[in-house]
């Protein structure tokens, strides 16, 4: 998995050619207003759309899933994108019909196409193989018009939809160029290494630790949110009812593979020795051993655990995150994800390559205005399965599918 195969499309010579482009600019929609909140995706891919802009360039996306309310067509994202591009952008509310395929013919470069949104297809996340992807109608009709065909949308690289996988060939934009070598990067990783998991997923994220303690990358894991629970469970500390809930299913069926890593590596897996929780309003904090006692839900580390991972942080050359330590959109919550991320942010000036795994990890770096100083992912889940040392679609069809 370190040596990840892939063509980028800046390989080849792109001057007039036809191109299209999947990409991912799933967006919050205010539906009373008929506006996008905001648009950090979209704007994602305008060093994308920059660098392709000697090309004819046609995007297919998506937004929500069918059968939602805010699955709705692209107009409202093609209008955002006009605002970055100066009225470059064209839009189609159709997706291989007729007029889509009269815009794309007509398609000039330097121009940009946004055909409809691809969700309204509802093949589109039917699909069970690359084959039957390759035989659906949107791929016969739309692959004879373009030269080359991109796959930029890293967020939906765990994803089989037809748009992500059926294309006759398919290199990286320069989003997914990015991400994977970011990877290749966390594959053989400075030492040392760190990482830190939190928030909710906490089989996949003790799955991700287990690859990676088990292949050498990590030196130091530092455990939070959910996964802590889990672990500490497997480990026989009850944790009371109120948080065991969240993770006794995955507790029932993986105790025991749980309890032997737990083992294995306990020289350098590090769980919360206090924890944080609400009463009447207020932050009270008390060790771990006593939450059960206090029966209580926890929702972030205490102090004496913060101060340790800040420290273990700064001795790091590698920091990867994937999820919050506390539940931060809680004021008394709030207080280990930002000190988490400002001691990331300070190892970073040190040298120390840092990645967050997107997601709610990532939105605090951005609230604390460091998203300039740490390596932000597009794909939280996407991330974390690639870090397991899954084989997805995206890798599957960028090794295969290498255009000549």
């Amino acid at each position: 998995m370190t040596d990840i195969q892939f063509k980028n499309i800046t390989d080849f010579d792109i001057k007039g050619k036809k191109i299209l482009v999947r990409v991912d600019i799933n967006s919050s929609i205010d539906l009373e207003k008929n506006e996008i909140r905001s648009d950090p995706r979209i704007q994602a891919i305008l060093p994308t759309l920059e660098s392709l802009k000697e090309a004819a360039v046609v995007l297919i996306a998506h937004q929500s899933r069918l059968g939602k309310p805010d699955c709705i067509d692209l107009k409202l994202h093609a209008d955002k994108l006009n605002g970055y591009l100066g009225g470059r952008v064209k839009f189609v509310a159709d997706l291989f019909g007729d007029t889509a395929i009269s815009a794309i013919k007509e398609l000039q470069p330097g121009e940009v196409l946004l055909l409809n949104n691809v969700r309204k297809w509802e093949i589109e996340t039917q699909v069970k193989s690359i084959e039957e992807a390759e035989k659906t109608e949107l791929i016969t009709k739309l692959s004879p018009l373009f030269d080359y065909f991109v796959n930029d949308a890293f967020g939906a690289a765990h994803r089989a939809h037809v748009s992500l996988i059926g294309w006759p060939t398919i290199c990286a934009g320069p989003t997914v160029k990015r991400e994977l070598e970011m990877v290749q990067k966390l594959f053989t990783p400075k030492k040392p290494s760190i990482w830190l998991v939190g928030g909710a997923k906490a089989m996949d994220k003790f799955q991700a630790l287990k690859f990676n303690l088990e292949a050498g990358n990590i030196d130091m894991a530092l455990v939070c949110g959910l996964t802590a629970i889990l672990m500490l469970e497997a480990k026989g500390m009850d944790m009371g009812e109120k948080n065991r809930k969240f993770i006794a299913e995955d507790l029932e069926q993986n105790r025991n593979e749980i309890a032997a890593v737990c083992e294995k590596f306990k020289d350098k897996i590090f769980l919360p020795e206090d924890m944080a929780y609400e009463e009447n309003g207020k932050r009270l904090e008390c060790p771990t051993l006593e939450v059960s006692k206090l029966d209580v839900s926890t929702g972030d580390i205490g102090a004496k655990t913060i101060a340790n991972f800040k420290t273990l942080i700064q001795s790091a050359k590698t920091i990867v995150a994937n999820g919050p330590p506390g539940i931060f959109e809680k004021e008394v919550f709030k207080q280990s994800s930002f000190e988490i991320v400002d001691a990331m942010a300070a190892a970073a000036k040190n040298d120390a390559f840092v990645c967050i795994g997107g997601g709610d990890m990532g939105a605090v770096a951005e609230m604390a205005g460091l998203g300039e100083k740490i390596t932000i992912s597009t794909g939280g889940g996407a991330l974390l399965k690639i870090l397991s040392g899954k084989d997805l679609p995206l890798l599957q069809v960028l090794r295969n599918k290498m255009p000549k």
